[in-house]
């Protein structure tokens, strides 16, 4: 299993970095399936627990939001608006049982994903995204490992029993303590400033926190659906829900931390 886990973290991690480094229909295009995938997976949790699914204008709207930092603000807003009414309209129409909880939670989805995701257009206005991005993915996935691998170490203290057993004290300190390695390496082999690097590493800091917030959340919604993973399509690791639940967070995050730093 964990030689499995390895070689997809590997391959993805190379795949990711090549479709951002390449830039442009690549970049864009990797981050569109991510979320297209990722909302296939909320709505098959819908699905599980014999919640009616609006396919269509929960994907619009997703998109709509995935796609606003390219759209005349206006137009953002008159969309917003339209495909929102789209969707209740729909709930009426389609399933006048549908209840306001079940038409919330289809709304949900696409609001949290089109609103997060919507910052890996927004980096591509900032000097250097490239390795913008990159420091967001390098301390997103360093809470990860730095969680799993104190935790599965040295963790005893329950973290969040009723959201996900496995987390421990020790492994949340585990994601402080690589998500600061990051920030020191990235300052190292980088020509940010130096008088930067404790904005940085207070950056870091908060990254840590806001990918460990999104991966309880995510267990949260897992739990309340009653699923162990929200999808298999990740060999080893589950669906790009599990998989991305930190990053959702720490994307808007270093989006914002960087914009004051750059």
């Amino acid at each position: 299993m964990f030689r499995t886990r390895l070689i997809t973290a590997l391959v993805g991690a190379a795949l990711m970095i090549f479709c951002l480094y390449q830039g442009g229909i690549w970049w864009s295009g990797l981050f569109l399936v991510l979320a297209l995938v990722a909302f296939y997976e909320y709505a098959d949790m819908l699905r599980q627990k014999n919640i009616p699914v609006l396919w269509l204008p929960g994907g619009v709207l997703l998109i709509l939001l995935w796609a606003s930092p390219l759209l005349a603000e206006e137009w953002i807003w008159a969309g917003l608006m339209a495909v929102s009414l789209m969707v209740v309209a729909a709930g009426i129409w389609f399933y006048p049982r549908l209840t306001v909880a079940e038409l919330s939670l289809n709304l949900f989805g696409p609001v949290y994903l089109g609103l997060t995701l919507q910052y890996s257009l927004r980096i591509l206005n900032l000097p250097d995204p490239f390795m913008i991005m990159l420091l967001a993915l390098l301390l997103t996935w360093a809470s990860d490992v730095g969680g799993y691998a104190l935790g599965l170490l040295w963790g005893k203290r329950k973290l969040a029993p009723q959201l996900s057993p496995k987390k421990t004290w020790e492994g949340a300190l585990g994601s402080v303590l690589f998500c600061l390695a990051v920030a020191l390496l990235y300052l190292h082999f980088t020509a940010l400033a130096p008088q930067k690097g404790a904005y940085l590493i207070i950056l870091a800091l908060f990254a840590s926190l806001a990918a460990q917030m999104g991966d309880l959340f995510m267990s949260a919604i897992k739990r309340y659906f009653g699923v162990k993973d929200s999808g298999f399509i990740i060999p080893g690791h589950g669906g790009v829900l599990d998989r991305f639940d930190s990053f959702l967070l720490v994307l808007p995050l270093v989006y914002y931390g960087c914009y004051f730093l750059v």
